[in-house]
């Protein structure tokens, strides 16, 4: 496999954590006022979330540096399917019919582009 791919995954991935610590740090349904919004912002997995992001933000400028970004950027999308699992195994998220064709066809697409 290519380093830019590799670099692309993993980038994906960071992403993909960084998304579920934010998400593990909101409540459900709470209103974001103020201070609500200020806690937040000091909660250990925001930062924890930021520094990922951080981190999938320095794969990806690597992975440019090896491929083109047309070839790279549709592994991006994988992190669709990654987070309608991790949703519902981790948060307990409905995974209903549409959103799993929708999933689907982003990853025919994604396996399209990757093909050419």
């Amino acid at each position: 496999m290519k380093t830019g791919v590799i670099l692309a995954l993993a980038s994906a991935l960071l992403g993909l954590l960084g998304q579920l610590a934010w998400r593990s740090a909101v409540p459900k349904g709470v209103s974001l006022g103020v201070s609500t919004f200020v806690k937040l912002l000091l909660d250990w997995r925001v930062l924890l979330g930021l520094a990922l992001y951080a981190l999938s933000t320095v794969a990806w400028l690597a992975a440019l540096a090896h491929d083109e970004l047309s070839r790279l950027y549709p592994i991006i999308s994988l992190n669709y399917a990654l987070v309608l699992l991790a949703g519902y195994f981790l948060f307990g998220e409905v995974v209903t019919m549409s959103k799993v064709i929708g999933v689907v066809l982003i990853l025919l697409g994604v396996a399209i582009i990757a093909a050419s």
